[in-house]
């Protein structure tokens, strides 16, 4: 469509602009469009996905439930969630709330909420610099706010006050562990084989709760255990390293680095606070048993494997666990998934990394039973890993479909991916979306690749929308399905209309991500492509459509070098007119999770003009792949976001619109009037053909109706906001007439 309408603004004269001297550019999430997935309409679709997860309870706004708060390791993302009265009537549900989340700090590799200074509200703790920061929680015009406090938290140890050290692969236990009503923090020392507890002092020297002056304990071997490789545990060591009493280990293959994550409970009811642990080479949550007290006389003496006894937690490595009541009842559940902060080997599952324990017993002695292996991915659009969404209108009804890749699903040794493909059944102004299948086309088997990437574009020039596939095969591949049907219809791919774009130089990696877009202007789509170490490289088509050579013509585009723009890493590349002003911008989304708008460049060696870096738009995770389509009938190109948790964020369009002011004449004379209208138009076409009326980003906005040559028809634009559109009209023996009409209200 976009080709296209590109050529046909060729054939019409120009039109002044109200031109802005400073473009002002907006998007903002957008939580209505609904979405069904096999009958079942998704409560919170647009999360974006979650993959490695971390769970905290706290207040987030000013009822009487806690609401939810959830980090992702592979996003380094926080993403927040209302509790709301379940329609049930049985405890809570969790509504997206992504309005919460830029009141959080940056967090780095974990997230800890527990209330230190005794006021109700629980503060927050994360890494920083390899040591632990302490956030406060305060409150700020009615909602939280989080106010640095330690940085880095101390302690006293063997050699005086020292940084209290936790490492980016352990996750600590932060807690009251001795009940004296301040919190203690559990870490593990750099070689992750032994737990160090620090005491927090401030009840014993001042009498008060909220102090963060903690006391390393003077035995080096607290809780008279060693941890060295999977299920291998010492007991009964003294605090000097002797007397070894025990060692029932299993042990399990050694491990290139540490990596253990703890949570604390007492599992058995006898009142002693026991430890769930996981190591970075096991599958399982161990639970060791303390037969000691609850402060640093804690004597842990032996261990179980599998825990919970039924559907224990078994993740392909790196499991963690947390406790905090989910369902609303009072008593705390747990929750598992991994501590990875990557797809190592293609190993995990990520549409089902989040299992819920609730727990049937009391927090005194708690009872677990599995319900579930997607806590809140099941209300999400979440395909696992890498979801790279794309739109365009593959039935034509004249709205916007979608279409989403993603990064595979593991079948035995083989791991494929392909397309799902979700109809538009909303209206103009209000899309919903409903899946048809989840591999559309086939493609799962037929193209044998992983890590897909749709996206729409008319290659052929035929005015019809041609498909464009990406994916890992052996390599980095470009398949291009080209449309047989004609504009206007319903798209029709064949498997015998596929085009196989060679590697451009060779150079092209998996990651990388391509645009294909006529940058010379010459008629044939050329290729951007988004290179891992930051750079744009440009490839101009020298050849055809169905058979392209692609030439190098610039190694850096838009003046991007791998020395200024390195940690933005491949960005997925979006151009469109996002304002109306008949300039294309470039929407720039990054590995990192930047979203930038430039102005395309006029020339190939021009570098890229900076116009916004969103910086009200939270950044919607890491390895962002980009779409635009007006969605809402506005006139302007809305966005999708696809990140590498696996789901789809949408954003609408608010920038600052650009109006057409005045309209030229045109060639043949007008023949649709009034010119501009508040609502009917009538048309008296030079010959019979097809009306089909579209917005200026190339939607089709009303149906295609029959018009007899010369004859008046009135046509109701109702329900079109006011701008400019374009009055098409077709015939087999006549040229294609445009005619642009202005909605203007009274």
């Amino acid at each position: 469509m976009k080709v296209f309408f590109f050529l046909c603004f060729l054939m019409i004269p120009g039109v002044s602009v109200a031109q802005s001297a400073s473009p002002a550019f907006g998007f903002q999430y957008d939580l209505s469009p609904t979405v069904w997935v096999n009958g079942r309409n998704l409560r919170n679709p647009w999360v974006g996905g979650l993959n490695a997860t971390q769970y905290a309870t706290v207040r987030l706004n000013d009822d009487t439930r806690d609401d939810l708060v959830v980090f992702d390791r592979t996003t380094s993302k926080v993403t927040t969630f209302l509790a709301t009265e379940n329609p049930t009537g049985n405890g809570v549900v969790w509504q997206y709330a992504p309005e919460y989340e830029s009141l959080f700090p940056a967090i780095s590799s974990w997230l800890i909420m527990v209330d230190y200074d005794g006021d109700g509200r629980k503060d927050l703790f994360t890494l920083g610099g390899g040591a632990t920061r302490a956030y406060r929680n305060v409150l700020q015009n009615g909602l939280i706010s989080f106010q640095l406090t330690a940085d880095p938290i101390m302690t006293i140890g063997f050699a005086g006050s020292q940084i209290l050290y936790t490492g980016s692969t352990d996750l600590p236990a932060i807690l009251d562990y001795d009940g004296d009503g301040d919190v203690d923090i559990l870490s593990f020392d750099p070689t992750g084989n032994l737990i160090d507890y620090h005491q927090n002092m401030s009840v014993e020297r001042t009498g008060k709760k909220e102090g963060l002056d903690f006391l390393r304990t003077s035995c080096q071997l607290w809780g008279h255990f060693l941890k060295e490789f999977c299920n291998d545990f010492t007991f009964g060591i003294q605090c000097d390293g002797s007397t070894i009493l025990s060692k029932p280990s299993e042990r399990g293959s050694r491990v290139k680095h540490a990596g253990n994550t703890m949570t604390i409970l007492d599992v058995n009811g006898d009142g002693k606070k026991d430890m769930l642990f996981g190591f970075v080479s096991c599958t399982n949550i161990a639970v060791l048993y303390n037969s000691g007290t609850n402060d640093e006389n804690a004597n842990f003496t032996a261990f179980d494997s599998l825990y919970p006894a039924q559907n224990p937690v078994n993740f392909p490595a790196y499991a963690a666990t947390f406790w905090e009541d989910v369902d609303g009842d009072g008593i705390k559940d747990l929750l598992a998934s991994t501590f990875s902060d990557m797809n190592e080997n293609y190993a995990y599952d990520f549409r089902a990394s989040g299992w819920f324990y609730r727990n049937v017993g009391t927090n005194q002695l708690p009872s677990f039973r599995l319900v579930q292996k997607d806590f809140l991915q099941d209300t999400m659009l979440d395909l696992g890993e890498s979801a790279a969404p794309a739109l365009a209108d593959l039935d034509g009804d004249g709205d916007q479909d979608l279409l989403i890749g993603y990064s595979g699903i593991r079948s035995g040794t083989t791991y494929r991916a392909g397309l799902w493909h979700f109809d538009n059944i909303g209206t103009i102004q209000r899309p919903a979306f409903t899946l048809v299948t989840t591999d559309y086309l086939g493609l799962t088997h037929s193209l044998g690749l992983s890590d897909v990437v749709p996206s729409f574009t008319d290659v052929d020039g035929n005015g019809s929308v041609d498909l464009v596939v990406t994916g890992t095969g052996r390599s980095a591949e470009i398949r291009v399905f080209l449309n047989a049907a004609p504009k206007g219809s319903a798209a029709d791919y064949k498997s015998t209309n596929v085009t196989r774009w060679p590697n451009p130089g060779g150079q092209m990696i998996p990651g990388e991500r391509i645009t294909l877009f006529d940058v010379d202007r010459d008629g044939k789509v050329d290729l951007l492509v988004g290179k891992n170490d930051g750079t744009i490289q440009y490839y101009r088509n020298t050849g055809t459509t169905t058979n392209p050579v692609l030439l190098l013509q610039n190694q850096n585009f838009g003046g991007f070098t791998n020395d200024n723009s390195y940690y933005d890493r491949a960005r997925s590349l979006v151009i469109a007119d996002l304002n109306g002003d008949r300039k294309n911008e470039l929407i720039a989304a990054s590995t990192n999770g930047r979203i930038r708008i430039y102005q395309f460049p006029e020339t190939v060696n021009q570098s890229l003009t900076l116009l916004d870096s969103l910086p009200s738009l939270l950044p919607p995770g890491k390895g962002l792949i980009a779409t635009v389509a007006d969605l809402d009938g506005d006139q302007l190109p809305d966005l999708m976001v696809g990140s590498v948790a696996g789901g789809v964020r949408y954003f609408k369009n608010t920038s600052q619109k650009i109006l057409v002011t005045d309209l030229p004449e045109e060639r043949i004379g007008p023949w649709a009037f009034p010119n501009p209208t508040d609502r009917f138009i009538t048309v008296k076409p030079p010959y019979s053909g097809c009306l089909e009326i579209f917005s200026l980003t190339g939607q089709r906005m009303l149906v295609v109706q029959d018009v007899n040559a010369s004859i008046e028809t009135t046509v109701d634009l109702k329900g079109l906001i006011d701008g400019i559109y374009m009055l098409r009209l077709s015939s087999n023996n006549h040229a294609t007439q445009i005619q642009k009409v202005l909605i203007q209200s009274n």
